[in-house]
């Protein structure tokens, strides 16, 4: 029994060690975050594809003006080539800097899960951020509009 127990204490040391987050990891989650937000505002479609995962699923609940709720769907490629053709015309001082706040709620393993906003837009965006091929990638986001204000 005794030896079973030191196999198994063994494998949870190993197991723990392989998963567990760096400083770094931290880092790269942000500046994906980053890459994200300010490759979108400053019209930087490389930042954008570094940041996202190919394979991305960005959402948000809508409703029509009768009432009715809808989701919308975009993708990769989609904000990859918005970010290169961003008009800037719903930015709250399109002249000026943007000033991002990450918040990292979570990190376990090779997941994450990051909050994103600005100076500048009036949505939030809630990231679903994987280490993909040794690269923390947005793999999801969740955005909702939200007054400046209420940020």
């Amino acid at each position: 029994m005794k030896k079973y127990l030191i196999s198994f204490a063994a494998v949870m040391l190993t197991t723990t060690c392989l998963f567990s987050q760096t400083k770094q990891d931290t880092t790269d989650i942000k500046n994906a975050a980053l890459n994200y937000i300010e490759g979108y505002f400053y019209n930087d479609a490389d930042r954008m594809e570094q940041a996202l995962h190919p394979e991305l699923v960005k959402r948000s609940v809508q409703t029509t003006e009768d009432g009715d709720d809808f989701l919308i769907n975009l993708g990769a490629s989609y904000m990859i080539v918005r970010a290169k053709n961003n008009s800037n015309r719903h930015a709250a001082n399109p002249d000026g800097d943007i000033i991002a706040t990450v918040d990292i709620f979570d990190i376990a393993g090779n997941a994450a899960s990051v909050k994103v906003t600005s100076n500048q837009y009036n949505f939030i965006d809630y990231l679903h951020v994987g280490k993909y091929k040794g690269e923390w990638k947005i793999i999801n986001v969740l955005w909702a509009t939200v007054p400046l204000s209420e940020q």
